[in-house]
């Protein structure tokens, strides 16, 4: 049993649902609740777990999340409590790559924020990322894997290797490896 609590972060559409996908199918249960259903974007699900959201004003879930993977998107990694010991899977997206598919998704769910200036977008999450990288390099319950999210589609059996070696041995490596869908990568070059 591993006595961390495995995060797997990054912006939206950086491959999050994926590696938890993975993580899920090489023996790491995933922490989710299974609200948001699979849709033509993330068809595999989105293995989100509500109480992430809230974890600013209520953590006691994570003392339950030991020995599981829960998904937490970059800008909450702040609010996870002391005391417990993380590993972060960082998943890493050219942000082009992941503007367009999160305005794809939101322009096919009809919400305004589809219309939002990606030149503008790109570098507020440049930013953020590194004000996040530089916090996390501070937190020494919390090592981190960065994860390209383009070379595990590439490569996934190389990826699910070393994924498999940060979180300690005892992952079913080619099972991890099967479970990427190499044809859910829509958005190569910040285009569908």
């Amino acid at each position: 049993m591993r006595d961390y609590v495995t995060v797997v972060s990054g912006i939206p559409r950086s491959g999050t649902s994926m590696m938890m996908r993975m993580l899920e199918a090489g023996g790491i249960p995933a922490l989710t609740d299974g609200e948001r259903p699979a849709d033509e974007h993330n068809p595999h699900g989105y293995f989100e777990y509500s109480p992430v959201k809230r974890i600013a004003d209520d953590a006691s879930w994570i003392a339950g999340a030991r020995g599981k993977a829960v998904k937490i998107v970059y800008r909450l990694l702040v609010q996870l409590p002391p005391g417990v010991s993380y590993r972060i899977v960082f998943m890493e997206r050219d942000l082009a790559e992941a503007s367009a598919s999160q305005r794809d998704m939101l322009r096919a769910k009809g919400d305004a924020a589809a219309s939002q200036d990606s030149g503008r977008l790109i570098p507020a999450f440049a930013a953020e990322l590194r004000a996040t990288k530089a916090w996390l390099a501070t937190q020494p319950a919390m090592p981190v894997l960065a994860v390209p999210y383009a070379e595990v589609i590439r490569e996934p059996a190389i990826w699910a290797r070393e994924v498999a070696g940060f979180l300690g041995a005892g992952l079913d490596e080619a099972a991890m490896a099967a479970a990427v869908d190499p044809l859910l990568y829509r958005h190569r070059g910040g285009t569908p």
